[in-house]
């Protein structure tokens, strides 16, 4: 078990390098290591090794891995801020695959409190590591051991992103390294007294060599993941809705449905292939994937809804059952994949890019209510200000016989009077037709007045 205290005299580190020590800094100075191991046969700890590491504060985390130079069978040596941010927490990792590490609590080591803490915008963490140090449990990898005669020692260093982590958890969940790369330790030449190495700004690499390194990494998975489905649930799906409702183009709509879908299903194989990279995922029992399961199933059966109440449609010309859970179940899909989003970006430790979500949906739904209410507005303000043609009744309803006749009338043929004979006119107050009333509704079907048009007599 690890024992913050203070460590014998004999290993306090001088102001000038000690004789025995290598030194790595890495290109941009972004993690440096120092590395020596004690020679003398009557020191307490027979396989002790000192180790020093400083990662600039501004990373996340920043870690060295000893005996391999692959993720594979690596003991990480790995810091990053405590939760105060005054000093540093110390994890010893180990790695399995090439996915996070995990804790390994069976390092046994004494902290050296000299050069230990935040200074400078620096953090340092350096340590006598007094078991468990030369080998580890391997399991099926190549590694689980250090050479401490090889003049040529492969080992691994890594940053994680430029943004804070603070935590006292040794087992704290880590984001996916940005930068990464591979250097050898000449370990013959890190023997000698028993004394930690000396790792300060002036510090240059000795003893080492840089092998190569990738800068700009990205968990490519994991972004496309959320791409896809916000893009295709928040995104596509709605604006499946909009062709249909807005559109009225019920084709269009069904091509779009079954690519967002097509596209979800792509989503969820992006993120369960993530899940499998990080400790606090693989085990698939966090909400955000639980939910995830469910909404997928949700999203299937609403392609078979669709599919049903187009058939009965079809069928029956009619609106259907299948039709209503459809466009019930397309809300409920819609409300959780939004609530998910926000809970997936705060479990991949993106809580900024939450934000920016909930921005861009205040837009979306600012977009759409314009174009529902807006819409609808300006409809009915055309309908206001266009000027309604009067209809001009038939002939035989005129009330104005004169018009009926050219004046080039036969002498003496006088046109009908126009006093009226006590007859109403032809569909009264009461039955009146109307542009949004058909003349042949049932009220004149059963209840026939005075005025309406009436059957000759020989069919009376």
């Amino acid at each position: 078990m690890a024992a913050a205290a203070l460590a014998p005299a004999a290993i306090y580190a001088d102001d000038a390098s000690p004789p025995g020590q290598s030194t790595f800094i890495s290109p941009d100075n972004h993690v440096a290591f120092a590395f020596t191991v004690p020679e003398s046969k009557d020191f307490k700890y027979p396989d002790a090794t000192f180790f020093s590491i400083r990662v600039p504060n501004k990373y996340s985390w920043g870690a060295v891995g000893l005996g391999s130079d692959d993720m594979k069978g690596a003991l990480y040596f790995m810091i990053y801020q405590s939760e105060d941010g005054k000093n540093v927490t110390f994890s010893p990792r180990v790695a399995y695959d090439n996915t996070e590490p995990s804790y390994w609590s069976e390092l046994e080591y004494t902290i050296i409190p000299n050069n230990t803490g935040v200074f400078d915008d620096y953090m340092y963490f350096t340590a006598m590591c007094t078991a468990h140090c030369r080998t580890w449990n391997r399991q099926n990898t190549n590694g689980g051991w250090l050479d401490v005669s090889s003049p040529n020692q492969k080992a691994i260093y890594a940053v994680g992103p430029t943004e804070s982590l603070q935590s006292n958890d040794k087992s704290a969940a880590l984001k996916f390294h940005q930068e990464y790369g591979v250097f050898s330790i000449d370990m013959g030449r890190t023997q000698g007294a028993a004394d930690a190495p000396v790792l300060n700004r002036d510090s240059k690499s000795e003893g080492s060599e840089l092998v190569y390194r990738k800068t700009d990494q990205t968990d490519y998975k994991a972004t496309l993941h959320a791409t896809f489905m916000i893009f295709f649930i928040i995104g596509m799906m709605n604006f499946g809705v909009f062709l249909l409702r807005a559109c009225g183009w019920a084709k269009w709509h069904a091509l779009n449905q079954c690519i967002a879908t097509l596209g979800v299903l792509s989503g969820l194989a992006l993120g369960v292939l993530t899940s499998f990279h990080y400790n606090r995922s693989r085990g698939f029992r966090h909400y955000h994937q639980i939910i995830g399961y469910i909404i997928v199933a949700f999203i299937l059966a609403q392609l078979g809804l669709g599919v049903k109440h187009h058939l009965e449609h079809q069928r029956t010309q009619a609106p259907t059952m299948f039709g209503r859970i459809h466009l019930w179940t397309g809300r409920v899909i819609l409300f959780f994949a939004v609530l998910n989003s926000f809970i997936g970006f705060a479990f991949a430790q993106n809580r900024r890019y939450a934000v920016a979500l909930a921005g861009l949906l205040i837009i979306a739904c600012a977009i759409a209510l314009f174009f529902i209410y807006g819409r609808k507005y300006f409809l009915r303000r055309k309908q206001k200000f266009q000027p309604v043609g009067a209809q001009q009744p038939p002939p035989w309803r005129q009330t104005n016989y004169n018009a009926g006749y050219s004046s080039d009338a036969q002498a003496g043929y006088e046109p009908p009077s126009q006093q009226e004979v006590g007859l109403q006119p032809a569909g009264s107050s009461s039955t009146k037709n109307t542009p949004w009333r058909s003349a042949d509704s049932k009220d004149y079907e059963d209840e026939p007045q005075l005025g309406s048009a009436q059957k000759p007599r020989e069919f009376a």
